[in-house]
């Protein structure tokens, strides 16, 4: 990982240099390209445009060594890939010194070595100029390599906070089903005594049936989410176990069109929804229950049901649309619908498009 960004590091650090040389010597580069007069002034002779020709490379050159060797020494001082040590200001009084110094240097290597190139009646750019050049181009590398450190921070802390979201949701979504599970069973548990006591004939098919749902509610917790398909089998298995104990009183119907059926939900979406109505509303000879489970244009689930309270109200744990809801925002899909109106209790489930469609 440090070996990519130091490369990736120094390939923007030569194009940098070169893009600073560039425009630091734009004029010197029309010149050398259309002729004398974008350029520098006119001279007729030949050999002083050779001379031209051979300054005008050095002069780049020396630029672009001076950017490309600021870049270079501040990659150690200044640590632009450091994603949490700050910089105090030492270090950046430091960088700033040891760049200027570096760039003296190079200006005295230069003119050490432009006579050799030119001669000295032609050589017309002065020290202080050449310092003024070396100084801007400096300056300018200085503040690429703070943006280019910001870049990277900022970057860096959003990647950590992606990570630590998902790391967090899924813990959340690890805990929501965990919390499901021990309800769901409590309550079967709880209809099986019943069942026992009151039906002890079909204890051993309830048990069977039972034995399938929580096989299913075990699969299930791996995954988060199932196919509409696998949710209806299971919803089935479950139905048997407690219209076991409503007998006619509880009716269940179900209208979804097959082409549906491969879309997807959080698992025990449904049971969740059935547990819900059942433990709310009254059952009985004289206040039958329907329950009535279809689908929607909006490809959503509807679960809907009469209000028909009872008079005392079983204790619960109170996590079923709840934690449904969260599910749902982990997922980052569309909130489920929870309708009062007209009497009836509705739930409205979005249904999720399964990843290799």
């Amino acid at each position: 990982m440090k070996l990519s960004l130091t490369k990736k590091y120094f390939g923007i650090a030569f194009l940098l240099s070169l893009v600073i040389c560039i425009t630091i010597h734009f004029p010197l580069v029309l010149g050398v390209l259309f002729g004398d007069e974008g350029g520098r002034g006119g001279y007729g002779n030949h050999r002083r445009e050779a001379f031209d020709l051979g300054l005008s490379i050095l002069e780049f050159l020396n630029t672009f060594v001076v950017a490309f060797l600021v870049f270079t020494l501040n990659f150690y001082l200044l640590k632009p890939f450091t994603r949490h040590q700050k910089m105090n200001l030492r270090t950046i009084s430091l960088a700033i010194f040891l760049t200027f110094l570096s760039v003296l240097l190079l200006g005295l290597i230069y003119n050490t070595i432009k006579p050799l190139v030119g001669t000295e009646i032609y050589v017309q750019r002065h020290h202080d100029e050449l310092l003024f050049q070396n100084f801007f181009s400096s300056a300018l590398v200085l503040g690429s390599i703070f943006i280019i450190r910001l870049i990277y921070q900022k970057q860096a802390y959003e990647l950590e906070n992606e990570k630590l979201r998902t790391e967090s949701l899924q813990s959340q979504f690890e805990s929501l089903k965990n919390q499901m599970s021990p309800h769901f069973l409590f309550n079967t548990l709880t209809a099986l005594k019943s069942l026992i006591r009151e039906s002890p004939d079909l204890a051993d098919q309830y048990v069977n049936h039972l034995a399938q749902v929580l096989r299913y509610t075990l699969q299930s917790n791996e995954k988060k989410t199932v196919a509409l398909r696998d949710e209806m089998e299971f919803t089935d298995s479950y139905l048997f176990l407690i219209k076991m104990r409503y007998g006619a009183n509880l009716t269940i119907t179900t209208e979804i069109p097959e082409k549906l059926l491969s879309m997807e939900l959080p698992p025990l979406t449904i049971q969740t929804l059935l547990e819900n109505a059942v433990k709310h509303n009254e059952i009985s000879n004289r206040k039958p229950l329907i329950i009535s489970i279809q689908t929607n244009d909006n490809v959503e689930l509807i679960v809907r049901n009469q209000i028909q309270n009872k008079l005392t109200q079983e204790e619960g744990t109170g996590i079923g649309l709840t934690n449904l809801s969260k599910q749902f925002q982990i997922l980052g899909e569309r909130d489920i619908q929870i309708i009062q109106e007209n009497n009836e209790f509705i739930v409205k489930i979005p249904l999720i498009k399964p990843v290799n469609l």
